[in-house]
């Protein structure tokens, strides 16, 4: 609850100092208005369209709809006649009597100008509760997806694990298939070489083995009959 609403809610008392001509004030007249009769609706703007970083409240005052009495008298209004140059110097009781005397003389009850207060107080109150749902639906979403693209993340980091081992894999097999296919081909080529050995000199024998290296390149000995 805010000051003002909790201050209102006990009633307010206003004490008007009666002077004459300047003199000191020597009664006091107390006058009572009961907390009922600031008794404003709810504000009716549950979301606000404006930015948090707002800077002129006015704008929040507009969008909740409230407008300044028929007299044209508000709080703002009071504020200003309170911090005249006239009246600024004076003490909080002289001032407070010289502008309920100029809202009696212009037939304005101080209840509207507390009533206005106390709207426009409820006013920001609702924008600071709406700003404050704007943040923790905000921080709700992020969360979410925060969560959402770590868990894609994880996925993708699965994904690609499992496509390293299935290239590693792949890797290793073909490395293993080709050693075996040199073994293959050594006995492949030491076979040949053994079957053409029965009909040429080993320094001519075409066929390359591990253990024996080419031969010249010159054309074969024909067979002797």
């Amino acid at each position: 609850m805010s000051k003002i609403r909790e201050f209102v809610s006990k009633g307010v008392r206003l004490i008007v100092t009666d002077t004459d001509a300047g003199e000191r004030a020597e009664t006091a007249q107390e006058k009572e208005i009961p907390p009922e009769a600031f008794e404003a609706p709810p504000p009716r703007a549950a979301r606000s369209g404006l930015p948090a970083s707002v800077e002129d409240f006015a704008a929040v005052y507009q969008e909740a709809g409230i407008q300044l009495p028929p007299h044209g008298y508000g709080v703002d209004k009071v504020a200003e006649m309170l911090e005249s140059k006239r009246l600024a110097p004076l003490g909080r009781e002289v001032k407070a009597t010289a502008v309920l005397a100029a809202l009696e003389a212009a037939h304005v009850g101080v209840r509207d100008v507390i009533q206005d207060a106390v709207r426009r107080d409820g006013a920001l109150d609702a924008f600071e509760a709406a700003k404050e749902r704007e943040v923790q639906e905000l921080r709700e979403r992020s969360e979410a997806r925060v969560k959402t693209i770590k868990e894609e993340i994880e996925r993708f980091l699965r994904d690609k694990n499992a496509e390293i081992e299935s290239l590693k894999q792949a890797s290793e097999a073909a490395s293993q298939a080709f050693t075996q296919l040199q073994a293959r081909k050594r006995r492949e080529e030491e076979r040949l070489y053994e079957v053409v050995a029965h009909f040429v000199e080993a320094a001519d024998n075409p066929i390359t083995t591990a253990s024996s290296p080419r031969g010249a390149a010159a054309p074969a000995k024909p067979a002797r009959e």
